[in-house]
């Protein structure tokens, strides 16, 4: 970790999604060179007046105490320097000079890493299309990125966990958090088989301006961005308009021409994206070699928690609210979604529009 505090005192200066990051990093790509620089050269064309006040009023050593945070919480840290720095996301013009992180960072480095990207509030088509395609793309050894929202990320997280497969997490805040609160068991689980990676120090809560920010890494880091449902104008939009300034693919999901949750995937088509109705589309695309789709396998008991068999057992073919099912089964609402999360990935249950539950398969 020796200098590690250099480029923390870098990153703190020109702040989450700096424009001239790319910049700085070809002049500076060491940052203690800029520190024996600072004072000596002429650097205000390549910094903003703020960052130059934040450079000079800020010591390295003073982000000692970040590191120890970091340890004491389980948070890793990379740098531009580190050879293990996600490849992909180099390319951008504004990659973070730090990387925070929990689980297993080779995840960014696989061959073939996606983004898979929906809106918070999908239809009941959304979330079947996501986890039918999530499933086919993770079992033919895809790594999928998403940012661990409400509705279709969620959905694709859950589908690569459901294939013992690893999947990446762009996080808008630090790690000692986790928004949405319900999404913590998924959290969880996401860093003990893949990776949860952020730009923002350990205590950094959530913030609406920082999901547009993070939605630049999730572009960066994959090879290709499939939109699987999205309104017109929605916040898909500004995923894809990174994915398009870093010459990334768009792919895009048709959906019915009467759905307002289709209206963003079929302009998508109509401007070029390219189609996907299953997960071989993407590799066709990409000239790779798939297997037969798989077979399911015969039905097994999964291993459910206390408080999953008690949800399990109240829940049937009729959509049913998280607050009744709360009531009924005598749970907290945080307790009641971690498990809802373990039922889901096991494939037992499944969420639909709105926050309602059934039994799959029932």
């Amino acid at each position: 970790m020796q200098g590690v505090e250099y480029w923390l005192w870098l990153a703190n200066a020109l702040g989450p999604c700096a424009s001239n990051s790319a910049r700085v990093l070809r002049a500076f790509p060491a940052p203690e060179k800029l520190a024996l620089a600072l004072g000596q050269q002429e650097l205000n064309e390549l910094f903003t007046p703020a960052q130059m006040r934040a450079l000079k009023s800020t010591r390295p050593q003073e982000l000692l105490s970040r590191m120890e945070r970091c340890r004491q919480l389980g948070v890793q840290i990379v740098t531009w320097a580190d050879p293990d720095y996600p490849p992909l996301l180099r390319q951008i013009d504004s990659p973070p000079p730090v990387l925070y992180y929990r689980g297993d960072l080779s995840a960014a480095s696989a061959p073939l890493v996606l983004g898979m990207i929906g809106p918070r509030r999908p239809s009941a088509y959304g979330v079947e299309a996501m986890q039918f395609l999530a499933q086919g793309l993770a079992g033919f050894g895809a790594v999928l990125v998403s940012g661990m929202a409400e509705g279709l990320d969620g959905e694709a997280h859950r589908a690569c966990l459901r294939k013992e497969m690893p999947t990446i997490a762009c996080l808008g805040f630090g790690h000692q958090h986790c928004y949405p609160a319900q999404n913590h068991m998924l959290k969880k689980m996401i860093e003990k088989c893949g990776l949860t990676l952020s730009e923002y120090p350990p205590d950094k809560e959530p913030c609406k301006a920082f999901f547009p920010q993070r939605n630049r890494l999730i572009a960066g880091l994959s090879r290709g961005v499939c939109v699987v449902e999205a309104r017109e104008n929605s916040a898909t939009s500004n995923t894809v308009s990174h994915a398009l300034r870093y010459n990334r693919d768009v792919f895009s999901v048709p959906g019915s021409i009467f759905s307002p949750l289709s209206a963003g995937t079929n302009r998508l088509l109509t401007e070029g994206a390219v189609p996907v109705t299953c997960a071989k589309d993407i590799f066709r695309f990409y000239g790779l070699e798939s297997a037969e789709e798989e077979k399911p396998a015969p039905a097994e008991e999964p291993e459910l928690s206390p408080d999953a068999r008690k949800i399990r057992r109240l829940l049937s073919s009729r959509p049913q609210t998280l607050a009744s099912l709360c009531e009924k089964a005598g749970l907290e609402p945080l307790r009641a979604m971690a498990a809802f999360t373990e039922l889901e990935i096991k494939g037992v249950a499944q969420q639909l529009a709105g926050r309602q539950f059934i039994l799959k398969g029932s």
